[in-house]
């Protein structure tokens, strides 16, 4: 990359996917596997051997109870209803369906996303087939398109920069965290200023962003894990809560019943909500976010195994917070999608992306990560509205202030308790295999956190929903099928979708 002044003509960021960017990088480096594109779902559910193939749609007399109405939820009483389940209640704290989809409107009428924003990787993504299925568009986002700013317009854009030599040196210490690595790699290679800076801000923006955690807390043991989808990463300009109603129409969802407490010690699974109403079932799908699981807000009789509550506590949730700022003109380079700002403190306000490009509308979506991104969520909308202004006049000189405003904070979300999970330094991703284990044929577990080929993402929430479906399934006892039988419309995308695609 040709060094050019930023005070003039930002210049573009190297070529990155997000999500298979440091994937991508390892294999590259020799370090790790490379990324996948599987053609359909094949063995990318968990590696559960309970739940190897959509059965036939046989009907059976048993009740599910379905803990949250998030995408796994949603995926495991889809998957039910396909399989001959009629009597599937879910219950949801919220008085909303989705989780951490949440789609609203910025000005009154235009929709933006405040949790899940992409599809991450569209080549045999199965949301990506719910989303061709349901005729709902998608818009691929080009992280060539982007600039980057360096605080006050004058440093120099840096030379490119080698990470294969970073994450060489991680894989000595494959251990340690990412920033005693960084630190080590700073003190024996001759970076002038802008490219420690520059660094910082790639690492921050491709790693820290995507898992929600700081380098400190995270080694090359906690990115070296899981599969990706490959092909583009695709937003939706109608906002990704379209996904979640095609999932959940003709489903029945019972909103604001917050569980408190699961017991499984009798005949029947009895779950009991804040109000203390008690709903019983025959067997539980429990999709609570790893957050929720960690602060203890729901009881379990018998307590769970020891070696599911040693994965919640060895799992941790990163945070990633949004500020989404409506103005009355783009003030910024109206083709560009992705801003980049290395500011005066690292990881502040180091990336933005533009919704103008797929909405036409000037909207800017600007991110926080990790440590940062907790912090400001003590702040009022107002404090953080100041901060995320002061950082674009950094750019861009005089702004105006925007006409509306979104702001999340996931962290201090009492449903969710942070926005996904990550694996820590001195953890593995078999804890997330152990945490979707099923407790005796009777209580079992989907979300994010029990996937450990795709956590952190929509997919491997829908995925693991399908497979918690399927092993229910697959011990349930079943009835004569009747001469006729009708899907519901949500579970319509399922049965071509996942066609033996479950653990094979």
């Amino acid at each position: 990359m040709s060094r050019q002044p930023a005070t003039h003509h930002p210049t573009p960021l190297p070529a990155s996917s997000r999500r298979t960017f440091i994937k991508a990088g390892l294999a590259a480096a020799g370090l790790g596997p490379a990324i996948s594109a599987l053609p359909g779902c094949g063995d990318a559910v968990d590696r559960s051997p309970r739940g190897r193939a959509a059965p036939p749609p046989t009907r059976t007399d048993e009740s599910v109870l379905v803990i949250g109405a998030g995408i796994a939820g949603l995926a495991a009483a889809s998957e039910l209803r396909a399989s001959g389940f009629e009597d599937v209640v879910i219950l949801e704290a919220r008085d909303r369906i989705g989780g951490r989809i949440w789609t609203e409107n910025v000005g009154g009428t235009i929709p933006v996303d405040l949790g899940a924003s992409w599809i991450h990787g569209v080549r045999g993504n199965p949301i990506a087939d719910v989303a061709r299925r349901s005729g709902i568009e998608t818009r691929p986002t080009d992280w060539d398109t982007a600039v980057l700013h360096f605080h006050e317009r004058g440093a120099p854009m840096p030379d490119t920069l080698d990470l294969d030599g970073f994450w060489t040196l991680a894989e000595r210490r494959p251990g340690a965290s990412l920033r005693s690595i960084l630190d080590e790699y700073l003190e024996t290679h001759a970076l002038s200023t802008s490219q420690r800076r520059y660094l910082e801000h790639l690492l921050n923006t491709t790693v820290e962003h995507e898992y929600g955690a700081d380098l400190a807390d995270l080694s090359l043991e906690s990115v070296d894990g899981g599969s990706a989808y490959g092909g583009h990463d695709v937003l939706f300009p109608g906002g990704y809560g379209q996904i979640v109603e095609a999932l959940s129409d003709g489903l029945e969802v019972r909103l604001r019943q917050a569980v408190t407490g699961i017991d499984h010690s009798g005949a029947r699974v009895v779950a009991t909500t804040a109000s203390g109403a008690r709903c019983e079932a025959d067997r539980v799908v429990v999709t609570l976010p790893l957050g929720v699981l960690k602060n203890g807000l729901v009881s379990f009789s018998p307590p769970l195994p020891a070696a599911k509550r040693r994965a919640i506590a060895d799992l941790k949730m990163g945070v990633l917070n949004k500020t989404c700022l409506l103005f009355e003109d783009v003030f910024w380079e109206p083709g560009i999608e992705v801003i980049g700002y290395v500011g005066a403190d690292r990881g502040r306000w180091a990336e933005t992306l533009s919704l103008h490009p797929y909405t036409g509308q000037p909207i800017l979506m600007m991110f926080n990560a990790g440590t940062y991104g907790t912090e400001i969520e003590s702040l009022a909308d107002q404090e953080i509205v100041a901060e995320a202004t002061a950082a674009l006049a950094d750019m861009y000189g005089a702004v105006p202030q925007p006409t509306d405003v979104l702001v999340t904070r996931w962290g201090s979300d009492p449903w969710t308790h942070g926005s996904y999970s990550y694996v820590p330094v001195g953890s593995s991703f078999e804890r997330y295999a152990a945490l979707g284990q099923p407790i005796g044929n009777r209580v079992f577990f989907a979300g994010e956190a029990t996937n450990p080929d795709h956590p952190a993402t929509v997919h491997g929430a829908l995925l693991s929903g399908v497979r918690a479906a399927r092993e229910i399934a697959g011990v349930a006892p079943q009835r004569r099928p009747p001469t006729r039988y009708r899907r519901t419309a949500g579970a319509d995308l399922f049965p071509s979708t996942f066609s033996g695609g479950v653990a094979q």
